[in-house]
């Protein structure tokens, strides 16, 4: 008698998550994908879908009980983090634990777990339950620029402002986007920004790649630009991927991917926010396997059924790749003219304009575009293809500068 095909339960249906869904095709799995959106571009890719709200603990678990579910994860998206390990805890599947998925995806939480243990490299925050006791707050403030607002439990720099006289406008934003679970104010930090890409195995913390971030002149909260290029110091490295060690073994991961931002000024290297799952834009599907030779989805799959294997991981370093995201001007799109041959040349090449469509100042995750990766053994050759690229891409537009407010 053969034995039974083990279902997979994937949460959200993102582009995203796509390698993720086709990497679990691969090991052998169905796979049922829940997600708020009714044709999400997972869809295609799945034997069984759903139209689930990703943070809808609930109603996930009622549909994970249905389909009688063997797994259930996610990958590049920080609301379904605790959906997942919800589920997992209730039908006692192998998960992160729902209380240590909260410490990665509800930023004050993050800061009350570090207290104490890492204050060095935590910048000072306050947390506000309510819109009237944070606009009191901003006016005691010597000067608001020093400060940015960030709700809870946001992604993609959603609800995440600089505070300037607008103080008001910002705190509502944050707390819409919150959906009422509250903002912290946090002390702004002017420096440099890198990301730190690590996996964990058997709570042990094995640090993959460190990238420089570059951001949108209209977020500087935002990020346009990742580039692995070999280009920061040895001994920098050794710090950021010190605190970095040191932060998820406080928080208490036991397995899987970590995406973490930091920034450093003064020489001290601060936290600005840390996840449990692999970073978006492909890197964790397609830059880490490229530049280490060490696949997280893959790995992330083993441990779902405690497969025992062997963590490799080559020196980033001797590879290159940039992330960019496309920044065009505001306006209708009419028409997006590109040229396929020199796209060909991009690892990941995500554009997803149309005819009618708005292109706003880029304020959040939302508003970008789409994005393309390069990579390859020469550096100045990868550069070359970014601006190749680039280059190749022309919006004609309707209307131009159209201001969305």
């Amino acid at each position: 008698m053969e034995s039974k095909q083990k279902l997979m339960h994937i949460v959200g249906g993102g582009f995203n998550q796509i390698p993720l869904v086709k990497k679990a095709k691969q090991f052998g799995y169905q796979i049922l994908v829940t997600d708020m959106n009714i044709n999400p571009p997972c869809r295609e890719f799945t034997d069984y879908y759903e139209q689930i709200n990703t943070v809808d603990k609930e109603a996930t678990l009622s549909c994970a009980e249905k389909y009688k579910i063997d797994y259930i994860t996610a990958d590049q998206t920080d609301v379904a983090i605790p959906t997942v390990a919800y589920v997992a805890e209730k039908l006692n599947l192998k998960g992160i634990g729902y209380s240590t998925a909260l410490k990665f995806t509800n930023k004050y939480v993050m800061h009350k777990a570090l207290e104490g243990k890492l204050d060095k490299h935590i910048p000072s925050s306050y947390y506000f339950d309510n819109e009237n006791d944070a606009e009191e707050f901003c006016l005691s403030l010597a000067q608001l620029s020093e400060y940015v607002v960030k709700p809870v439990n946001s992604q993609g720099s959603k609800g995440v402002f600089i505070l300037d006289y607008n103080y008001k406008k910002f705190i509502s934003a944050a707390f819409k986007e919150s959906f009422s679970r509250g903002i912290i104010i946090e002390k702004y930090i002017p420096g440099f920004e890198f990301s730190v890409e690590s996996f964990v195995q058997d709570s042990k913390v094995y640090n993959l790649t460190l990238t420089k971030k570059y951001h949108y002149n209209t977020n500087p909260c935002l990020d346009e630009r990742n580039t692995f290029l070999g280009d920061i110091d040895l001994n920098l490295e050794r710090k950021i991927f010190d605190v970095n060690t040191k932060v998820i073994n406080a928080l208490g991961l036991s397995f899987g991917n970590t995406h973490a931002e930091y920034k450093v000024e003064g020489g001290n290297v601060y936290l600005i926010e840390i996840a449990a799952r692999g970073a978006g834009g492909c890197i964790s599907s397609n830059i880490i396997p490229f530049l280490t030779g060490f696949d997280p989805l893959e790995s992330l799959l083993k441990a779902l059924r405690d497969e025992p294997f062997e963590i490799k991981i080559e020196d980033y370093k001797k590879k290159f790749a940039v992330l960019k995201f496309f920044n065009f001007s505001p306006g209708k799109v009419k028409k997006v003219y590109l040229d396929k041959s020199i796209i060909n040349n991009a690892l990941v090449f995500n554009l997803s304009l149309k005819e009618g469509d708005i292109i706003h100042p880029v304020r959040d995750s939302r508003d970008r575009p789409g994005y393309f990766i390069v990579c390859g053994f020469d550096r100045e050759n990868v550069l070359l293809k970014e601006k190749m690229i680039e280059s190749c891409v022309r919006v004609e537009y309707f209307e131009r500068n159209l201001v969305n407010n």
